[in-house]
């Protein structure tokens, strides 16, 4: 989403230099920005921080509909001329349908454009609100060792990188410019302003500031413990909110954007009977066009709803493994892995010429012949295989290692919860920390955790270096090639905590300890919730829908060829009635130049797209707005997908035209 907001800022920087012209800037258009972004859009602009007025904003929406329109009309003459000259003919249908996609995806697009500010704020808020875990957690750990309030919020505006920890390093500025009386009078004014979308945010905030009133120790820990209490239980509660408003539109998105569109595939080859003629530009339309758009739309709209819980950890640029992925060599390799695919389906469909019939080779002749291997073995598959590998291939040759120093990343952390208990049980008992170091990781060998710990130990023993160079050095810090900010946070605050006192810090690590598995325990919680409904919609795109979709077009050409047959029959033996309505419909359907191997065709793009947006909506819903994540369960479920797909279709096509000659 950050990313297209770059991309929004650039559109009206372009708009605005080449296009100023198609919106003066004069009394009407100010009324219209009145009319359309009443005062308060302002304060939304604002809260976005994109750098935009309103005027750019409306002129930005005005070109996007113009390109889009023009690009619409012109793909709307190249269709509608092949159309016409396949077809010999242009009904009414088929201009209807170009009409409203080249009316219906501008007025959308300008639509969207022009509410994106809105959009944006919203998806700052809730990733916003998602944050407050990490963030609460890092003041009350702080608070449980120092109950300095101020160092406390400046210490969780540093070592987070969120969205909510630029917004608290705002409020350390301000408050350092004397915006606000101290910082008490500070966090009072930030919880009203969160208070607004998130109540339970609002209460932490004042237990935390109540907390430094508290005289007994006793006391302000249990007040702290109920800051992060309050703040993890509205995060749970918040998730279960969502997760039980989905079961509505799942079924809605299940049956309108899958089963019912895949069923009536098989019932267009007889829609001639009704008098209805279906071209392959329609289906085209239809199936590859609206329907995705209309599954866009509406996964967005449940995905910009969903309240963010916790985010992934950043895996940063610099990361020695991924400094060797290049995205565009790797994009260039898999798009001519993809052409390679695609060739010889390009041969057999666009240039069959170039296999001359010859009565000596057999072989040539079942390939090119429509009822050889043709006829069960659609060569637009080739195509769909195509997509698919370079899809397939580009994901998991680029995303992959991604996903494995993510993987790595949250091994660590399941693991750190546990060597922070033994490293405070060892520091308690009045151990030194390269000896309380050195026992944690042999209590823990195997793990990555554990080799951490061993290189800290041997930087204090052997290299006699501070506690703060032996974890944070950049030649030789443990921590080095160390890239969870949870794991480097809380360690830095342990270093700050032994030089105030050894028995205080161990202690402190043994509650910040549980807080880690209270922690982990609610992003389990959460990810439980979630779990049916994103299985179901991931075993859906991977095999039932692929498995119907190959299904419904095997019955769609065991239809065309009954259809046909009939006719040829009609033809030979001049039969009338019922047969002649049959034999209209099969010539209706056929001579639009629907071929079997073409529905497969658009049917598999349909399918190709609807493997892109199911996953984007299932990642979405269970990991938040992670692209690795998307990207690389794209790349492991389309080839499945598709295999499915592919099998169910060549299988079907054999066992259903076994029926035909019976008839």
């Amino acid at each position: 989403m950050r990313s297209t907001a770059r991309w929004f800022i650039k559109g009206t920087v372009f708009s605005k230099k080449y296009f100023s012209w198609l919106l003066k800037d004069n009394e009407h258009t100010q009324q219209k920005l009145q009319r359309y972004y009443p005062t308060e859009y302002e304060e939304i602009l604002a809260f976005s921080d994109l750098e935009v007025d309103r005027y750019d904003i409306l002129l930005f929406a005005y070109v996007g509909a113009l390109f889009s329109f023009v690009g619409f009309f012109i793909a709307d003459v190249l269709l509608l001329g092949i159309g016409y000259v396949y077809l010999g003919q242009l009904d009414v249908l088929t201009l209807m349908l170009f009409t409203i996609c080249s009316l219906l995806v501008p007025i959308l697009l300008m639509n969207l454009i022009a509410s994106y500010p809105r959009t944006y704020a919203r998806y700052l808020q809730i990733h916003s609100l998602g944050d407050i875990p990490e963030i609460l957690s890092y003041l009350v750990m702080y608070l449980k060792l120092v109950p300095n309030l101020e160092n406390s919020v400046k210490f969780a505006a540093a070592e987070s990188s969120t969205t909510l920890a630029s917004d608290l390093r705002k409020l350390v500025w301000d408050m350092e410019i004397r915006v606000y009386h101290g910082m008490n009078d500070a966090l009072v004014r930030f919880a009203i302003r969160w208070g607004r979308w998130s109540e339970y945010f609002k209460r932490s905030l004042h237990l935390l500031r109540s907390s430094i009133q508290e005289r007994e120790e006793a006391s302000r820990i249990i007040t702290l413990d109920r800051a992060l209490d309050v703040s993890l239980e509205g995060t749970k509660e918040t998730m279960n909110e969502f997760a039980n408003r989905l079961h509505q539109p799942t079924v809605i998105l299940y049956s309108i954007g899958i089963m019912i569109p895949l069923s009536l595939v098989a019932m267009l080859p007889a829609a001639g009977l009704v008098g209805v003629q279906i071209t392959i530009i329609h289906v085209f339309l239809l199936y590859d066009l609206l329907l995705p758009l209309f599954v866009f739309m509406y996964t967005r709209k449940i995905l910009l709803a969903r309240p963010a819980a916790f985010h992934p950890s950043l895996i940063p640029a610099d990361h020695p493994v991924l400094l060797q992925i290049k995205k565009r060599k790797r994009l260039a390799g898999a798009i001519l892995v993809g052409i390679l695919v695609m060739t010889p389906g390009i041969i057999l469909v666009f240039f069959p010429f170039l296999l001359p019939r010859s009565s000596s080779n057999v072989i040539v002749d079942y390939i090119r012949d429509d009822a050889g291997l043709r006829s069960l073995f659609p060569m637009t598959l080739f195509f769909i295989w195509g997509v698919a590998m370079s899809v397939s291939v580009y994901c998991l040759t680029v995303y992959r290692p991604y996903k494995k120093v993510r993987d790595e990343i949250k091994a660590m952390e399941n693991e750190f919860s546990d060597a922070l208990y033994i490293l405070g049980k060892r520091i308690s008992e009045e151990k030194s920390p390269e000896e309380s170091f050195a026992y944690a990781a042999q209590t823990l060998q195997g793990t990555r955790i554990a080799e951490v710990f061993s290189q800290t130990s041997y930087n204090l023993s052997a290299l006699h270096t501070s506690l703060q160079d032996a974890l944070y050095s950049s030649e030789y810090g443990s921590l080095r090639y160390v890239y969870s900010d949870r794991i480097r946070a809380i360690l830095r605050l342990f270093v700050e905590g032994t030089k105030k006192s050894q028995r205080a810090v161990s202690a402190s690590l043994i509650r910040i300890a549980d807080h880690l598995k209270q922690l982990q325990g609610v992003e389990s919680k959460i990810t439980d919730m979630l779990f049916e409904l994103t299985s179901t919609l991931r075993s859906t795109v991977m095999v039932f829908a692929p498995l119907i979709a190959g299904v419904t077009l095997s019955i769609t050409t065991l239809i065309s060829s009954i259809l046909q047959s009939l006719q040829v029959q009609d033809s030979l033996e001049g039969l009338t009635g019922v047969p002649s309505m049959l034999s209209a419909a099969a010539g209706s359907f056929m001579t639009e130049n629907i071929r079997p191997e073409y529905f497969v065709l658009v049917i598999g793009i349909y399918l190709i797209e609807l493997v892109v947006l199911l996953t984007r909506f299932t990642n979405g819903l269970s990991e938040g707005d992670d692209t690795v994540s998307f990207m690389y369960t794209l790349g492991k479920t389309m080839p499945v997908s598709i295999m499915v797909f592919s099998v169910t279709v060549i299988l079907g096509q054999y066992f259903f035209l076994q029926l035909v000659p019976q008839m």
